[in-house]
């Protein structure tokens, strides 16, 4: 940190890249590589990394055969949805491309995390010197990008992404686009510079991660504000960044637009932290004692952005960086803090009902990172005044200034570097345990979904979270999570979509057999050893091994013949709540749903009338052939005794289109969301296919064409700088 004292006089950026700083950056990296190295092994994932697993892995599947994820159904998960429209699905569209030429998803996706995280460094260097920062600011900011560690773990650290952590591996790559908006829109904003840059890194942070893309819109508004006096001349440079990125994100947004009206709200994370946040009296009691940077340890790196903040506020009125990281770092404490303390100013913001405002402390930690470099150069040149002496002789090379900064930073900052690797040698240990128990006793699970898969296939429910699933694992990854991420289809992985069947799965009650048929679950696959060995509802053994038992239902696929008796009136906020009677009754079992009133979605006519007396199934199901996960398609021989609704055990979505004897005929929604179609008495055909977003050519071109228009823009402001100033 003493070459800090012998920073650039000139901080705007510029393309050379002195050695001594990059010292700094090259020894985060490296720490990264080999603190991190065996993420980049392909194992089972615990956490989320699953779902983003298997999504890289069909994707791939759907590619290799010429099909678009983005019109798919995709079957797996809550009873499906269009999951790659409705979530952040651009990072594992991009793997499954590239993993169609290189290698398989599970090591493509291994080795993404790993040098995503690894590499971070280098993103928050080339960020920081776009927003004007020297060299060495930018440098110590870098090098302090692998220490970060936090006491939610919900942050730009390693927590966020290791095995052990939580997954967010759409996170980790708006991680990367995130700081290199804030630097280039920092550049086009105040001297019209790398709008192509701002432009393309906005897209893609749209693209990547919604809650992340907000921060890069916000970033905007700070950075015109941070001159109130030039904010004719900044607003139409950002909105132009805004308009542009919109345009070539419309791909994404579009789309996600048109299906608001059926997106579920997670009803179990309403009024929880993790939508509303945790509050100013403990974020700011997290800040002051370190655990938003340093949780667990002693709080350096919350010194060193102390000093940044006091920094920035001595020069508030002359430095106009040091102004944007406040406000900056001001916006998204807020955030933060949220709805229990701010909410005030929360509901300003457009869109805010969605935000997820708990994983702010992302963009807290990364406005500190910049903020840190400066407390560190404050730091040095306080140092240099105190012991200055015309008998010190400081370092007059780049490189050997980079080489003193980089000894004395490692020396000062070993606690920090201690702490984060025994972190990752625990996710490390883990993993080889993962593995192990992967090799020993993975084949006997496997031989048993490959009997489902001869027989027909079929659901299969291996537990969930609210009960003894939680603890049926193999090696430490639950049953239902591994049977996800190798692309079975499965209840139990609950509320992980958008799809309107995502409440509702959480309540599914394993003590009704008429649940199992609701949600088209055949199998039960249950441990040998425990409480749950035995079937909660009747079932047939067909094979057990030491560990795991495979059992049959009764049912016997995805298309059931019901009777409609009554309406039920929802919204997407309350589907879960109200299915919750529903599941737990007699209903399933007999045969007696509901028609769904959703939102403006009006409900269709029950089947039966108040006062309807019937005896006896209303139809049965004479042959079936699904193929939801493939095709999106699902087909069904029935007879019906009497008018009826033929349901097919897949979350409702307006994509549905249902053909009776080949004649369409209008979908509806059944309980608890379920997509069916009334058919009258007699043998029929019916079919239920899936028809995706269309018209994503046009808007593919208009991605093309955004950024073609930026690149048109930034070559004409080079000519007028080359006219304006000639050499």
């Amino acid at each position: 940190m003493v070459a800090l004292a012998l920073e650039d006089a000139d901080t705007t950026f510029h393309r050379h890249l002195p050695r001594g700083a990059l010292l700094l950056v090259l020894t985060a990296t490296l720490f990264n590589l080999w603190s991190l190295w065996a993420e980049h092994v392909p194992v089972n994932y615990p956490n989320d990394s699953a779902m983003h697993l298997q999504m890289t892995t069909l994707s791939e599947r759907l590619l290799a055969s010429g099909a678009s994820p983005l019109d798919h159904w995709y079957g797996f998960l809550s009873l499906g949805s269009p999951f790659f429209v409705e979530y952040q699905s651009a990072s594992a569209i991009l793997m499954g491309e590239v993993s169609r030429w290189v290698s398989s998803p599970a090591v493509l996706f291994a080795w993404s995390l790993y040098l995503l995280l690894s590499l971070w460094p280098i993103a928050v260097y080339y960020s920081a010197r776009l927003l004007d920062l020297g060299p060495w600011t930018a440098g110590v900011a870098a090098l302090l990008a692998p220490l970060l560690m936090s006491i939610t773990g919900h942050g730009f650290e390693h927590k966020s992404y290791v095995w052990i952590g939580n997954g967010l591996w759409s996170q980790e790559w708006a991680m990367w686009t995130l700081p290199l908006v804030w630097g280039a829109s920092w550049q086009f904003v105040t001297r019209r510079r790398h709008l192509v840059l701002a432009v393309a890194a906005l897209a893609a942070t749209i693209a990547f991660h919604f809650l992340t893309a907000y921060a890069a819109v916000l970033a905007l508004g700070v950075v015109v504000l941070s001159a109130p006096t030039q904010w004719r001349r900044r607003l139409p440079r950002a909105g132009l960044i805004l308009a542009l990125g919109l345009m070539a994100s419309a791909w994404v947004t579009l789309p996600l637009l048109h299906r608001l009206g059926y997106l579920a709200v997670n009803q179990f994370q309403v009024g929880t932290t993790i939508n509303n946040s945790y509050g100013g009296a403990r974020v700011l009691s997290w800040v002051l004692s370190g655990a938003v940077l340093d949780s667990g340890r002693l709080p350096l790196l919350t010194i060193l952005a102390a000093l940044g903040v006091l920094d920035a506020l001595r020069q508030w009125r002359n430095d106009e960086r040091g102004r944007v990281l406040v406000l900056l770092g001001a916006v998204f404490l807020i955030l933060f803090i949220g709805r229990p303390t701010l909410s005030f100013l929360i509901d300003l913001i457009p869109g805010n009902q969605n935000l997820l405002l708990q994983r702010y402390i992302a963009e807290v930690q990364l406005v500190a990172l910049y903020l840190a470099g400066r407390g560190a150069r404050l730091l040095v040149e306080v140092g240099r005044s105190w012991f200055s002496s015309p008998s010190v002789s400081w370092p007059s090379y780049s490189l050997t200034r980079g080489l003193v900064a980089t000894i004395v930073a490692v020396v000062v900052l070993f606690p920090a570097w201690s702490e984060v690797h025994r972190y990752d040698q625990r996710s490390a240990a883990w993993i080889s345990y993962e593995r192990s128990i992967t090799t020993r006793y993975a084949p006997a699970l496997d031989a048993l979904i490959s009997i489902t898969q001869r027989e027909g296939g079929g659901r299969i429910y291996a537990g969930m979270p609210s009960n003894w699933g939680r603890t049926f694992y193999l090696g430490d990854v639950p049953v239902y999570i591994y049977l996800e991420q190798h692309l079975i289809d499965t209840v139990g992985f609950t509320l992980r979509t958008s799809s309107l069947m995502t409440d509702p799965e959480a309540y599914f009650d394993e003590r009704n057999p008429g649940d199992y048929a609701t949600f088209g679950v055949h199998w039960l696959l249950l441990p040998t050893t425990s409480v749950a060995a035995t079937p909660p509802v009747p079932a047939t053994l067909v094979r057990r091994t030491t560990y795991f038992a495979l059992w049959r239902l009764p049912s016997t696929g995805l298309v059931r013949v019901v009777d409609t008796v009554g309406v039920i009136h929802a919204t997407t906020a309350t589907l879960g709540p109200l299915s919750a009677p529903f599941l737990s009754s007699s209903a399933p079992t007999l045969g007696r749903y509901d028609t769904v009133a959703l939102g403006s979605h009006p409900a269709a006519d029950p089947t039966l009338a108040p006062g309807d007396t019937v005896t006896g199934p209303a139809g049965v199901v004479v042959s079936e052939a699904d193929s939801l996960v493939t095709s999106g398609r699902a087909r069904a021989t029935v007879d019906l005794r009497r008018t009826a609704v033929v349901v097919l055990a897949a979350s409702y979505d307006p994509g549905w289109r249902v053909f009776v004897d080949g004649r369409p005929a209008p979908p509806q929604i059944v309980s608890p969301a379920l997509v069916a179609v009334r058919v009258s008495a007699g043998v029929h055909e019916v079919e239920f296919l899936y028809v995706g977003q269309s018209g994503y050519p046009l808007l593919y071109l208009l991605a093309v064409a955004s950024l073609v228009t930026a690149a048109v823009i930034s070559a004409r402001e080079r000519t007028t700088r080359r006219r304006a100033h000639p050499a």
